[in-house]
């Protein structure tokens, strides 16, 4: 039995798309205007419409079917060639009114009459292969779950299993009595058995009066469900079929009682469905629960009440170990270690996925025969037949419900190497210039389209943000070998491999790295080619065109849609780049190019233009405005000269990263004005250049509703002398509300507008002002609620932070006022006038900086006055280079890290304030002069604990007594240097504290370590002694049996009147870096009297350069 699906052919938004282009005005005036026969239009359309009857059946067979794989590849060949000539003709039409006939009627009524024998030809072939008319998309239905399972059997979600139970076992405080708590990842990750290990553990079994497994599956049948409800709760066969019935009577069994329900496999996004089905839950008595099994969170916004729960991937341990059990008869039991080896590589090549490793585990059991594993280990996944594997089935299927426009998106995903991590908005773009993204009948902007397909996909777990980098993503291995398996032959990658694999057939292209003359021969054959993409992975080396890119390389691949060459060393393009009339995506981000060609501007269709880096280049094409369907411009990290006049004429253009003013004609900051369409980020230099408030006011920043950061800089040459003039520009260049962050640089005015900090900036989140040397007072920000960071940076006239700051003027001073409400991170640096800052107001019950969490004073050297006195919420706090600060640190409970730094007059209190108590990480640096004892029992908590340059430091202590026996468990490492006073370091009463790494540097008066080291440091793993002339070895040093890694240098008495070190007792040391005791003499260095260290030490990892000797004795 089978079940239709919704997504449809991926040659069905092929097809829709073609015939969109030939309906559409362009092309039919076109042809009037060549006066081609409309026929050959009409039969083109019947052509593609007698075969989109047939796509759904060939779709279904392909798989198994070569003869009808072979078919849809010429089909889908032939697909490519019309949509490139329909652009071709849709380009010329759209310019043909500004020059003579770009294509000649002969030559264009000759290929459409050989692409119409083309398709004559596979329309023949249809019927050879008994392909059916109007046959909707079916999959073979898949076994269904049940609640029973073989705990013995899974491995490595005890964690998860706990994390749940403790969810369903739960008393939900919400308004229903009923929770439901997804569980959603990709296909195989084991959501199912995950569900039955919960349903089954014996504490879920006891805490409810009603369980009932439902496996739902694709088709969501509201009245079906209800019915096997019922059946389950009543333990009986119903004859019931009226859904009315069915729920009345599942709503009375379930009244005042605690139930347990597991919906596996749910596919259903439709919410009237889901509100439909859950009405008879709501008697329920409190407590109940509802666990869901889905791949979609769409599916599990829909129908969650608590956050869905993400099952991540098992371990490559506990995938070997579900590996053994399936793939050994006798379980764990492995008799050939060849087989072991190869097995662990066959593990890891399905990336945590517990269906992949049983799957292949079941195809080896019993096998002993090392080729047959070798065979599996060797060969692609997909190439398993469907008998053999449930994984090709398990993710195809995810594939299958796609829509058949997202279908394409995702094929095209494959021309990212696995574990690349791609953008967002860059896998969007490439979708647009590859014409994969349709325009909605909401008529909503393409990439608003693109957005919401990008969602889609990580709602089906086909995208999984990256752990490295948040703003990017990744594809799991399997789910990028099913986007290469659906590709087919049309998109090669080339990661090291022979480009043998590049023919006529190939569209798509992407390499990490390959020899220029071997490259662009393989590339060449590839004549019609839509994507030439270059990546380079982390730590990987780029492409060279020492010469520049060839000019017959483009000549030939004309049919370009997308071409990235980003971080290749290119230094010269040819002028044949102009040629490429497809060209929708250009970006040679990062390269050495100097320049690009003037025939850039012939590129009309051009949508995106990336030069980001490009650091030679210094301009851009003159006639840039004939790009009138330019949307993203990048030309960020370089600087030019001067900007292509008239960038008004590009309307259509959403990102612009850079503005430069220039004085030339068109090249105003008023040319900004006509772009209401741009969004997201925009730099705007050279604003000294402004002649004139009507020029920046025609820049109507103020309208610009998408802008969501805005960086005004007035850098470079021009007449700074009237500061009401500058003012007065600034205040033209209002941004619109919606506005989050304003960048403010090198700002030549004396004061701000009224704008900054009034009303128009309540949205702004960001806020850095930095460069403005002339302002002595700060605008008023106290009152913007929404202001989370703020940076005041190279104010060099600047004496006060003042009542001003606040804007306690602006409201009556009987209301009590809350300053910087949401202020997160607050920063002055560099400001060497600044004396005084007012904390904030204290009458009437007013506050200042509440949500406050860090603080940075830096650069500040002429700053005495007090610092706030309370900051609840603050976390860290960094003060350097305030040398004449005097005050004490503000009292912070929740303060865990503290930086000082060459703050000499700065004092810290003797006794332990409440500020210490959660602080974790402190760095003191040549500061704090008065201190000479520095107890340790002010920092409970600490965990890392770094004191240098403290010129009058005596003494470092750590006590403990019966009222602190826990303190300082936490600390990990300490690290003492150029202390020139210190002479005791003693840890009094410790026997367990947890420190690992030790460091003592340039101490020169310090004589000894603490004593009896082995019992309060016996986690110690690494120490570093240098410089310390007096210091002495202890007895215990030899008992530190966690120590991995000694450096020991230039201290001349570490070793004085000690015959050996018992180091036979370091069994865990592995590293001897440094070893430098003058006292000691290497003409013993004689293997037969190397007894303080042993010579069992030899297999162990130490530098060859050290000498193994004892103390030289007249004996």
């Amino acid at each position: 039995m089978a079940l239709e699906l919704v997504g449809g052919a991926f040659l069905n938004a092929v097809f829709e798309v073609l015939l969109e282009k030939i309906s559409s005005t362009e092309v039919v005036n076109f042809f009037k205007k060549e006066k081609i026969s409309n026929k050959l239009l009409k039969d083109l359309k019947l052509s593609l419409l007698s075969l989109t009857a047939v796509l759904n059946d060939a779709e279904e067979k392909h798989v198994a079917n070569a003869s009808v794989k072979e078919w849809l590849n010429e089909l889908q060949d032939l697909a490519f060639d019309v949509d490139d000539m329909l652009d071709a003709i849709y380009t010329d039409a759209r310019i043909a009114a500004n020059q003579v006939h770009t294509i000649k009627a002969a030559p264009l009524k000759h290929n459409i009459l050989a692409i119409l024998e083309r398709f004559e030809f596979i329309i023949k072939q249809k019927g050879f292969l008994n392909l059916e008319v109007g046959k909707n998309l079916m999959l073979p239905k898949k076994i269904p779950s049940s609640s029973l399972i073989e705990a013995s059997d899974v491995y490595g979600r005890d964690n998860d299993k706990e994390a749940l139970i403790k969810l369903v076992l739960s008393d939900d405080s919400n308004d229903s009595n009923i929770a439901v708590i997804p569980i959603v990842g990709m296909g195989g990750i084991g959501k199912t058995t995950l569900a039955q290990l919960i349903y089954n553990d014996s504490r879920v079994e006891t805490e409810f009066d009603v369980r009932a497994w439902i496996y739902v599956s694709e088709e969501f049948d509201v009245c079906k469900i209800t019915k096997t409800l019922l059946e389950v709760v009543t333990s009986r066969n119903l004859d019931i079929k009226d859904l009315n019935s069915l729920q009345l009577n599942l709503k009375m069994c379930l009244a005042k009682k605690k139930f347990l329900f597991v919906l596996d496999d749910v596919w259903n996004e439709n919410y009237i469905n889901w509100d439909s089905m859950r009405s008879p839950f709501q008697l329920g008595a409190r407590g109940s629960k509802i666990i869901v099994t889905t791949r979609s969170m769409r599916v599990a916004s829909i129908m969650q009440t608590a956050s869905p729960y993400t099952l991540g991937e098992l371990s490559n341990n506990e995938c070997w170990n579900l590996f053994s059990r399936h793939a050994f008869v006798r379980g764990d039991l492995i008799i050939d270690s060849n087989l072991e080896r190869i097995g662990k590589e066959i593990v890891q090549k399905c990336k945590g996925l517990p269906l992949a490793v049983k799957t292949l585990a079941g195809i080896l059991r019993a096998k002993d025969d090392k080729q047959e594993w070798l065979k599996v280990l060797n060969s692609e996944i997909w190439d398993l037949q469907d008998h053999e594997s449930n994984i090709l089935p398990a993710l195809r299927l995810s594939y299958h419900y796609l829509p058949a426009n997202l279908k394409r998106c995702f094929a095209y995903c494959a021309i990212f190497p696995k574990n690349y991590e791609f953008e967002k908005e860059k896998l969007i773009l490439m979708w647009m210039a590859e014409d994969l993204v349709q325009q909605s009948k909401r008529n909503d902007r393409i990439e608003d389209v693109g957005d919401e397909y990008f969602s889609e996909f990580v709602s089906r777990t086909f995208f999984q943000p990256s752990t490295r980098d948040k703003s990017c993503y990744v594809m799991h291995d399997l789910v990028n070998d099913l986007a290469k398996f659906v590709s087919g032959t049309f998109l090669v990658r080339l990661e090291g491999k022979s480009c043998s694999m590049v023919d006529e057939r190939t569209r798509y292209l992407s390499h990490i790295i390959a020899h220029p003359p071997v490259y662009v021969d393989s590339v060449s054959k590839a004549t019609r080619l839509r994507t030439l993409l270059q990546m380079r992975l982390v730590g990987g080396t780029s492409l060279h065109f020492y010469d520049g890119i060839p000019h017959q390389l483009l000549i030939e691949l004309r049919c370009l849609r997308v071409l990235s060459l980003a971080g290749a060393s290119i230094y010269t393009l040819p002028i044949s780049i102009g040629k490429l009339k497809h060209l929708r995506y250009l970006d040679f981000s990062g390269t050495e190019i100097y320049e690009l060609p003037e025939s850039v501007a012939e590129l009309y269709n051009l949508q995106t233009l990336k030069v980001a880096g490009c650091c030679n280049l210094d301009k851009l094409p003159s006639l840039m405005s004939c790009l009138v369907d330019l949307r993203y411009l990048d030309i960020s990290g370089i600087f030019l000269r001067r900007m292509p006049s008239e960038m008004s004429k590009l309307s259509s253009l959403q990102m612009l990263s850079d503005y430069f003013v220039g004085v030339e004609y068109g090249c105003s900051v008023g040319q900004l004005g006509p772009l209401s369409g741009l969004r997201g980020s925009l730099f705007i230099h050279n604003l000294k250049l402004v002649a004139n408030c009507n020029d920046s006011n025609e820049a109507k920043l103020k309208e610009k509703i998408f802008l969501r950061k805005l960086t005004l800089d007035w850098s470079g040459n021009g007449n700074t002398d009237n500061s009401q003039h500058e003012k007065d520009i600034l205040e033209s260049l209002q941004p619109h509300t919606n506005l989050k962050e304003l960048v403010i640089y090198n700002y030549p005015g004396t004061g701000f507008p009224k704008w900054l900090g009034g009303y128009s900036s309540f949205n702004l989140v960001s806020l850095e002002l930095k460069g403005c040397k002339y302002c002595y007072q700060l605008p008023p920000l106290g009152q913007l609620p929404s202001l989370r960071e703020l940076s005041i940076i190279k104010f060099d006239g600047l004496e006060g932070v003042l009542a001003e700051f606040y804007g306690n003027g602006t409201y009556s001073s009987d209301v009590a006022i809350v300053y910087f409400p949401a202020l997160e991170t607050l920063r002055f640096e560099h400001m060497p006038m600044w004396e005084e800052w007012l904390p904030g107001p204290d009458n009437n019950g007013h506050t200042a900086f509440p949500r406050l969490r860090e603080l940075h004073i830096e650069s500040c050297p002429s700053l005495k006055g007090v610092l706030p006195a309370t900051l609840p919420s603050l976390t860290i706090l960094t003060i350097r280079e305030c040398k004449n600060l005097l005050c004490s640190l503000p009292l912070s409970p929740l303060l865990h890290t503290l930086i000082i730094q060459n703050c000499g007059d700065l004092d810290l209190p003797a006794t332990a304030p409440e500020c210490y108590q959660s602080l974790t990480s402190f760095h003191l640096h040549n500061s704090c002069d008065s201190l000479e004892f520095l107890s340790l029992n002010l920092f409970p908590g600490l965990k890392s604990l770094d004191v240098s340059s403290c010129k009058n430091l005596e003494a470092l202590t750590i006590s403990v007594s019966e009222d602190t026996p826990s303190l300082l468990t936490s600390l990990r490492s300490l690290c003492i240097s150029h202390c020139p006073k210190l002479l005791h370091f003693s840890m009094e009463g410790f026997e367990s504290l947890n420190l690992t790494l030790l460091i003592i540097n340039n101490c020169q008066k310090l004589t000894s370590l603490p004593a009896d080291m082995n019992h309060c440091m016996p986690n110690l793993k690494a120490l570093r002694l240098s410089n310390c002339p007096d210091i002495k070895w202890t007895p215990d040093m030899g008992w530190l049996h966690k120590l991995t890694s000694i450096s020991i240098q230039n201290c001349n008495k570490f070793m004085q009147g000690k015959l050996e070190w018992n180091a036979s007792n370091l069994t865990a040391l592995s590293d001897l870096t440094r070893l430098k005791l003058p006292s000691l003499s290497p003409e013993t260095a004689k293997p037969q009297n190397s007894r303080w260290i042993p010579v069992s030490m030899g297999n162990r990892r130490i530098a060859p350069q050290i000498y193994q000797w004892r103390p030289h004795t007249q004996n």
